[in-house]
C-alpha cells in the first residue's frame, strides 16, 4: 500500500490535501480488521475573480395615460344618488353597465327585460340596449 507523506503532491498545479480515512474492511474469511486506509485527494482551487458590477443607465419614464371618462350613472330623486326610481324614469339609451333600482317592476325574473307598472322593487342593469332585472 503506498504511503503519502505530509508533503502533498500537486495535481494540475492545484494543492492536494490527504488525510487518513475510515478503517478498512474485514477480511473475506472473517479475519481481523485491516489498517486505516487513505482518503481520496481533496483538490482546492484558487478563488475566481470578482465579477464586475456596473450600474445601468436610468430608464425612460413611463407614459402617464388617463382613460376616457365613464358613462354618467343614473341619479335618483333630489337629495339621493342612484336612489330607487320607476321604470319609466330610466334612461332610454341604457348605457352598458349602468345600474339602478326600480320600484314598479311587473316580474322579478333575473335577466328578463324590466317592465314597469307592477309593485316589485328590483335592481336593474343596462346591457347596452335594454334594462334587465339583476
Amino acid at each position: 500500500m503506498p504511503v503519502i507523506d505530509s508533503d502533498p503532491a500537486r495535481i494540475a498545479a492545484q494543492p492536494v490535501v490527504v488525510v487518513h480515512g475510515p478503517t478498512g474492511s474485514t477480511g473475506a474469511f472473517g479475519g481481523p480488521t485491516g489498517p486505516t486506509g487513505n482518503t481520496g485527494a481533496t483538490v482546492i482551487g484558487p478563488t475566481g475573480p470578482t465579477g464586475v458590477r456596473g450600474v445601468g443607465p436610468t430608464g425612460v419614464a413611463g407614459a402617464s395615460v388617463t382613460g376616457p371618462t365613464g358613462a354618467q350613472g343614473m341619479t335618483g330623486p333630489p337629495g339621493t344618488i342612484g336612489g330607487a326610481t320607476v321604470v319609466a324614469s330610466l334612461s332610454p339609451t341604457a348605457v352598458l353597465g349602468a345600474r339602478n333600482l326600480v320600484t314598479d317592476a311587473t316580474v322579478t325574473t333575473f335577466g328578463s327585460i324590466v317592465v314597469g307598472g307592477g309593485s316589485n322593487t328590483v335592481p336593474v342593469y343596462a346591457d347596452g340596449t335594454n334594462w334587465r332585472i339583476g
